[in-house]
């Protein structure tokens, strides 16, 4: 090839090993172009909706880059985050996980995911499960039973610093 000061690449001294084997696997097999018999056991058939369930089991591999907060989102959330100190409310920092108390009176491991200021001025979080992914709820942590969770409980520990 050439490269864009028009100067020739240098061509790869070898080719790759794994290239290379099915390489001379064909040629020992006559030119054919079916695998040999000891590459043809190594491959197993897999419907597409075996493949398809498998992910939905594991969930995706990857996680989507966050969005970069702009200038004018800054200012916003800074002057939000201002206007609810002054006023004695709870802020939580994003991406923090919390539990908060049910009705049941179990803890519910959560995350938040956002806050905003509510229709009265005061200041609510939207938070978002564990287990229960793409799902928000907004609760007004000033009105709430919750703690900070600071790590994975071990067993028979509690890891997490009542608020």
């Amino acid at each position: 090839g050439v490269c864009a000061r028009g100067r020739r690449r240098p061509a790869p001294s070898s080719t790759p090993p794994q290239r290379e084997r099915h390489r001379r696997l064909r040629a020992a097999a006559g030119g054919s172009t079916e695998p040999a018999p000891e590459e043809a056991t190594d491959v197993e058939a897999v419907s597409a909706a075996d493949v398809l369930a498998g992910v939905e089991e594991s969930g995706p591999n990857y996680a989507l880059p966050a969005a970069r907060e702009g200038q004018r989102e800054r200012r916003e959330r800074l002057r939000l985050d201002e206007t609810a100190k002054q006023a004695g409310h709870t802020i939580v920092e994003m991406g923090a996980h919390v539990e908060i108390l049910g009705e049941q009176g179990l803890w519910w491991p959560a995350t938040i995911a956002g806050r905003e200021e509510d229709v009265d001025g005061r200041l609510v979080h939207e938070v978002e499960y564990d287990g229960y992914q793409g799902e928000q709820y907004w609760h007004m942590l000033d009105d709430e039973q919750w703690r900070l969770a600071t790590a994975t409980p071990a067993a028979g520990t509690n890891a997490a610093a009542s608020i």
